[in-house]
């Protein structure tokens, strides 16, 4: 059986915060839930907005996470044929034809413009680094209870850090915030973690 690709576009690869949390949970899902791929446009997109924003860094702050996130993705595609792009925004193009050339089984894109796109005409499911979270926390909560204890550890004592769940929020992760805080009230309290976001998402249906 075929690993599913997902395919990350730019606006997701240089938030930290969301980054490292698609990365954990990659390796804590050992391979085998899903592949990461993107495209040398999508980093190079991604780099240009890491410099814009931390302006004070030196060279070396962005080389280094260039340097992590090739380390962590599986592929990073260069070449790839154009096809007809059924969204309104032409920038978003070579990355519908990137994920569509992979066969990839999903888009993580924060892009608005991916979202009003009708579904029926993508060979993926469309979704944000929000509801992607969601997805393997429900079929993998013990997988995100390890990310949370390796980020609670790696914060533990720094001086102005916030909480994980405050900071998902930030990185507009509002439903997964919520979630891990679930998390770690029952890690804290020795119980079960199983259910809390298929519970999440089905009050969110019902809403």
């Amino acid at each position: 059986m075929r690993t599913p690709i997902v395919f990350v576009d730019a606006n997701v690869l240089y938030s930290r915060t969301l980054r490292d949390w698609l990365f954990m949970l990659r390796l804590e899902t050992a391979g085998g839930m899903f592949a990461l791929f993107s495209s040398e446009d999508s980093l190079t997109e991604a780099l240009y907005h890491l410099r814009k924003n931390h302006p004070d860094k030196p060279g070396r702050f962005t080389g280094k996470i260039q340097q992590s996130i090739r380390k962590f993705l599986d592929d990073i595609l260069d070449d790839f044929p154009a096809i007809e792009f059924p969204g309104a925004d032409e920038h978003d193009q070579h990355i519908h034809a990137a994920a569509t050339s992979v066969n990839a089984s999903y888009l993580i894109a924060d892009d608005k413009g991916f979202h009003k796109i009708d579904q029926d005409l993508l060979t993926y499911e469309v979704h944000s680094a929000d509801s992607f979270f969601m997805l393997v926390a429900a079929n993998a909560p013990s997988a995100v209870d390890r990310v949370i204890m390796k980020q609670v550890e790696h914060f533990r004592g720094k001086a102005g850090a916030k909480p994980l769940h405050e900071q998902l929020r930030s990185a507009g992760c509002p439903q997964f915030a919520e979630c891990v805080l679930e998390h770690l009230k029952k890690l804290a309290a020795g119980e079960a973690t199983h259910g809390i976001a298929d519970s999440l998402l089905l009050a969110d249906a019902t809403a």
